[in-house]
């Protein structure tokens, strides 16, 4: 499996790479402003990441094949909770002005992209098409965490109590409508004079995402990073989460489905949503998110090969 892993993470992360350098051209060439990449975030948030996430649950989110759907947003759960207990635990040893941006980084991973990337790659054999739905809704627990969770933290800096008004936001929303139209109607509720138009702008949002992550990096600063925070979130991110989770399958002897999924997802860099909402929300401290970003998906060009190895001779 390493050399197939190599070279699937290898070609996924270049590939955001590449997406990304359209941004970072528009931007440093002057063809967008900041006030437009504002716009453009805005869009993300509020137009294009709804659709795509309504249309994905709609379309592959399915009770009756599926019994025990909920385990499987439960493992991005489980997977953001644990990354945020360890990230905290390094926090509150060594304090930092960062630590919000800190914990957000640390804890919040690219569930979708890279992920579905590599199932469609690696050689699963009969389980890829399972595997793929798995992700997909696994999704749903990772998107739960970054639009309540992920906007609270990287926004709470700003006011001095939780501002629930943000953690109610479009993605949130649109996450539940798709879930309780499901639940209450079946997957074919839709109609697909209605899903079709979704779907193809939905389809915009992760074009949008790196346009607006590729800008955001042309406008950050890298003279001076903060080393020892990129750092922890790389170790964190990239070390420390993985080997908990491969520990994790190893003894608990989970459904292999669960596993694989898991084992997936506990791998990936940290998210790139997380520059989208930075922009969207004016987070102070955006170049350390997208230094830690930028670094995370560079290096887990190594580090998921590394332990998705380890995983396929452990299981």
């Amino acid at each position: 499996m390493l050399p197939i892993t190599f070279q699937t993470s290898a070609i996924a992360v270049a590939q955001i790479f590449a997406m990304g350098a359209l941004g970072f051209y528009l931007v440093r060439s002057g063809i967008i402003h900041e006030s437009g990449l504002k716009l453009l975030s805005f869009l993300s948030v509020n137009i294009f990441f709804p659709l795509f996430i309504f249309h994905q649950i709609i379309t592959h989110f399915d009770v009756v094949r599926m019994p025990f759907w909920w385990g499987f947003p439960l493992i991005n759960i489980s997977l953001v909770l644990t990354g945020l207990l360890v990230s905290f635990l390094v926090v509150l040893r060594h304090r930092s002005p960062l630590k919000d941006e800190f914990l957000a980084v640390s804890s919040l991973h690219n569930a979708g992209y890279i992920p579905l990337l590599m199932v469609m790659s690696l050689p699963l054999g009969a389980w890829a098409g399972q595997v793929y739905t798995c992700v997909i809704l696994s999704i749903i627990g990772f998107d739960t965490c970054l639009w309540s969770l992920g906007v609270w933290l990287l926004t709470r800096g700003q006011s001095s109590r939780m501002d629930l008004r943000k953690m109610i936001n479009p993605p949130l929303l649109s996450m539940l409508a798709a879930m309780i139209i499901v639940l209450a109607f079946g997957p074919n509720a839709v109609p697909e004079i209605v899903l079709k138009p979704i779907k193809i702008l939905g389809d915009a949002a992760m074009a949008m995402a790196m346009i607006v992550i590729g800008g955001n990096l042309s406008l950050s600063s890298f003279t001076r990073v903060a080393w020892t925070q990129v750092t922890g979130v790389v170790l964190i991110k990239l070390a420390a989460l993985p080997l908990i989770t491969l520990i994790a399958v190893f003894f608990l002897k989970l459904n292999p489905l669960i596993s694989v999924v898991a084992m997936i997802q506990a791998c990936m860099p940290s998210s790139i949503t997380l520059s989208i909402i930075g922009r969207n929300y004016e987070t102070a401290n955006q170049n350390f998110i997208n230094q830690c970003i930028f670094t995370t998906h560079l290096a887990s060009i190594i580090t998921i090969p590394i332990f998705l190895g380890l995983y396929g001779k452990l299981m």
